[in-house]
């Protein structure tokens, strides 16, 4: 059985689009395709929210079957697979193939179609609210793309068949394009006029701060993201400097609509649940690594992230440990309700945690000015975002957790280094996002080294957790020239902006 389904159809925007179709007079006039929609006949309101609901299916499902980011869960110890099903061994030993994960490539490059109509429909019809947005979340995805890939088609992508074979992109190169995309989406979202967009933006609901300071705290994450490299210093700081509006101080969540129908629910508590809301998340199940560290340092948010077993205890399997059929673990936990909330529960995209532990990182470290490049108080917005997980979750007991005396763990004033600091800011930062978004643990992982005690597969050969996926085996296939001209890269080549 295949660790995660490759494939997901949207449909949801082909609906949308029919509909808006069928719903214009233009219509009636024979010459006019219902299914191939134009700049004329397409409507941005209709496509945006299947756009926006297809984004949270992409990220918000991180260890369930057909999600792409699974093995990133898998690989951190986020989770851990039941031992009910036979594994791969790309998953079991890191000894991936152009088939492992191609989803990734295949979804948001689907997903950014539709952003990138919107953008245009924006552009045409005068809307520069949905022009922003459409530029803003294509920059989103195309950041996931060259975090897992590096060089990407950028430049001629989105062409459709006026060039189906495009041209692939420096990582770097399209990283900075991908800056000068998101500046001009603020811009475009500052200066739009209130209400242009309404509930079709099932995210903000067209509320213009939210969507800056989103953007802002977007662009803050890529800038993170370079921050190792000593020849990006002087960069960082400068787009940094331009950062005004403030940054996300509240979950960012996407809910089209769900409803406690077959079909209809929340996608991850769907991948979980069967339609009459019996658990049945038999492939994945806690991850030991998270569930000791959580146990060890007296965590409350354990029993809101994963349930007890059966004989009362919180237990979780490890990568390849022996077991039957392969690195199966018995007795592992369940996931608990402060991440299964409901049915009809918001689809995260961002949290508010991750959000503060970004500024707090900012705020401890200097980059070419010497100092830090943000205002704030690194403790205080650390503090922050402890309090927001454990909010998010449902657990109490945040101040008390933070107090233990001498854990460099938990506690800032236990720490005295930059070093230590930092890595207790990526310590818990690690705990906020896991099993809400494991590939933001995953970039930090390749980026940072940390948190530095995760254990590797115990499967043999498994020596180190991969640095990228490979390209997928379709892009040799009707892209060949251009993906085969890029240089030979392996599962250990490094993402440009690792150190």
């Amino acid at each position: 059985m295949k660790m995660i389904n490759n494939k997901i159809k949207n449909i949801g925007l082909a609906t949308l689009l029919t509909a808006s179709v069928f719903s214009c007079k233009t219509n009636l006039d024979i010459n006019v395709d219902p299914n191939n929609p134009t700049l004329v006949t397409a409507q941005a309101s209709l496509i945006l929210p299947a756009a926006l609901q297809n984004t949270a299916n992409f990220y918000n499902r991180p260890a369930t079957n057909n999600n792409t980011f699974a093995f990133a869960s898998i690989w951190l110890g986020h989770s851990s697979f039941s031992g009910n099903f036979f594994i791969s061994q790309e998953a079991l030993n890191y000894t991936l193939t152009t088939n492992f994960g191609e989803g990734a490539w295949t979804i948001a490059n689907d997903n950014n179609t539709d952003y990138d109509l919107i953008q245009k429909l924006g552009a045409a019809k005068g809307n520069p609210m949905y022009e922003g947005i459409g530029k803003l979340m294509k920059a989103y995805n195309y950041q996931t793309l060259v975090d897992l890939y590096d060089n990407i088609p950028y430049t001629e992508a989105q062409q459709g068949a006026v060039n189906p074979t495009p041209k692939y992109d420096n990582g770097k190169a399209v990283y900075e394009a991908l800056m000068t995309e998101i500046e001009s989406a603020t811009t475009l979202i500052k200066n739009s006029v209130a209400g242009s967009v309404g509930t079709d933006d099932i995210m903000f609901k067209g509320d213009k701060d939210k969507w800056v300071r989103f953007a802002n705290t977007v662009k803050l994450r890529m800038l993170l993201r370079q921050s190792e490299k000593a020849d990006r210093q002087a960069y960082i700081t400068a787009k940094l400097a331009t950062i005004s509006g403030g940054f996300v101080n509240a979950n960012v969540t996407i809910n089209p609509g769900y409803l406690n129908s077959d079909g209809k629910q929340n996608g991850i508590w769907r991948s979980f649940h069967t339609a009459t809301g019996t658990y049945n998340g038999d492939f994945y199940r806690a991850g030991g690594y998270t569930v000791n560290f959580m146990k060890n340092n007296n965590d409350p948010r354990i029993s809101r992230l994963y349930k007890p077993n059966g004989s009362g205890n919180y237990v979780g399997g490890f990568l390849g440990a022996p077991g039957i059929p392969n690195g199966g673990q018995t007795g592992t936990s369940e996931f608990g309700p402060g991440l299964l909330q409901g049915p009809t529960q918001d689809a995260v995209l961002m949290t508010a945690a991750e959000s503060y532990f970004l500024q707090a990182e900012a705020a401890l470290k200097p980059y070419a000015i010497g100092t830090p490049a943000i205002s704030g108080d690194a403790k205080a917005l650390f503090q922050a975002g402890v309090n927001a997980s454990f909010a998010y979750l449902g657990a109490s007991g945040a101040a008390i957790y933070m107090a233990q005396l001498g854990n460099k763990q938990v506690n800032w004033d236990a720490t005295s280094s930059t070093a230590e600091k930092l890595a207790l800011i990526i310590r818990q930062k690690f705990l906020a996002l896991s099993m809400i978004n494991v590939l933001e643990t995953y970039n930090d992982y390749r980026r940072l080294g940390l948190p530095a005690d995760v254990p590797l597969s115990q499967q043999a050969g498994a020596n180190r957790i991969p640095n990228r996926l490979l390209y997928p085996q379709r892009e040799y296939d009707v892209n060949g020239a251009n993906v085969s001209a890029q240089p030979a890269v392996t599962a250990n080549s490094k993402i440009w902006w690792m150190p």
